[in-house]
């Protein structure tokens, strides 16, 4: 039988290539959108809640890199200032603080922590006295705790650190800014000590590193990692946070291996929960990605969704763009040892997570698994 022109058995062959395009698309949905409930449930007496996010700062820093001249640069940190001012990281702290009461996770590795400084500036003396315009890390812990969380700094690293440096924003005029980034884990603290306790906070700074020349100098993209030792349900495992270099593949490649021969190297199952600037999807992949792969690493949106994007990164560097953007999965959580990947989910995707203002939480995803830790 045909029907204008079209085979029975061709609609019957389309309606079901139809029906599996939307079955998958409803699987994207429900597994890059929806809160993991049971995850903040079994913090206290199930498996272990981890999650990666990735903050946001505000900028890139593009505006100044590659820049020659002295007005051009000046501008450019005048326009930095601005859009990290516009993001408004405040109202931002308290949607990321939400997505990760969301989660419910144990353990959470936050990335782009930063401490921005403002301050006058002489063309004679230079930049005066610096004031704190935001502190991120107090900003999402009071969020936290005003939202109903229970959460403590376990351990923070800086990074990259920017002394003060002029800008001008015309017709406003000459000002200075500087800004410190750090990598921070946040540890739960209403979890009974019997089931759940961390030790030997650790963190240290990548060899490999990037300079950015300026003209008022050069500055160091130095690099971070921190990691404790936990004990979770008696099974004890390290928990590792990092961020890696995110323009210059080479030298991202050497910061991983440094990670994995370093505070990675140990007797212990480990858990890097990361944004690491290392593409494992769309195709190809980043080297340093193929590399914790090929070392023994289990990547566990990977286990748990193999067919699905999977996107973490990213929305405009203004959070303000009004249809996502994300476009790669680069925020991670791999695994070595004896530990079962549960669940992952994404937070902070869906538009509905954005603030009063429009804003994304971040620029990046947050990403939240449920582990079985069963030790060496």
């Amino acid at each position: 039988m045909t029907t204008m022109g079209i085979s029975f058995t061709a609609l019957k062959l389309r309606a079901a290539g139809l029906l599996a395009l939307a079955l998958l698309l409803a699987a994207v949905t429900a597994a890059t959108m929806v809160p993991l409930p049971a995850l903040a449930q079994g913090n206290a007496f199930g498996d272990l809640g981890v999650m990666t996010y990735n903050v946001n700062e505000g900028t890139d820093f593009l505006q100044v890199i590659g820049v020659t001249d002295s007005t051009q640069f000046l501008l450019g940190v005048g326009q930095i200032i601005t859009q990290v001012q516009g993001t408004n990281p405040p109202e931002r702290m308290q949607a990321v603080a939400a997505q990760i009461l969301a989660a419910g996770p144990t353990l959470v590795s936050l990335q782009e922590v930063d401490q921005w400084y403002l301050g006058s500036f002489s063309p004679v003396t230079g930049c005066g006295a610096m004031s704190l315009e935001y502190d991120m890390l107090q900003e999402l812990m009071d969020a936290l705790t005003a939202q109903g969380g229970h959460y403590q700094v376990a351990t923070q690293v800086q990074e990259i650190a920017i002394p003060p440096t002029p800008g001008l924003i015309p017709p406003s005029g000459f000002f200075c800014a500087a800004v410190t980034d750090n990598n921070v884990i946040l540890a739960r603290t209403d979890i009974n000590p019997q089931i759940f306790q961390w030790s030997n906070p650790q963190s240290g700074q990548f060899a490999a590193a990037v300079s950015l020349p300026t003209p008022v100098g050069t500055v160091p993209i130095v690099r971070s990692w921190a990691s404790l030792d936990v004990q979770f349900q008696a099974h004890t495992f390290r928990f590792i946070g990092t961020h890696l270099e995110s323009f210059v593949a080479i030298i991202r490649e050497a910061q991983g291996s440094e990670l994995r021969s370093g505070p990675a190297s140990t007797s212990l199952p480990v858990i890097v929960a990361m944004d690491s600037n290392a593409q494992a999807f769309t195709l190809p992949q980043d080297p340093t990605y193929v590399d914790f792969i090929a070392a023994g690493y289990n990547d566990v949106w990977q286990e748990i969704h193999p067919l699905l994007p999977g996107l973490t990164c990213c929305q405009s560097e203004s959070d303000n763009n009004p249809v996502s953007q994300l476009y790669q999965r680069i925020d991670l959580i791999l695994t070595i040892g004896n530990i079962q990947a549960q669940r992952i989910a994404l937070f902070g995707a869906n538009p509905s997570t954005r603030t009063p203002d429009g804003l994304w939480p971040s620029d990046h995803a947050g990403v939240a698994a449920r582990l079985n830790v069963r030790g060496n």
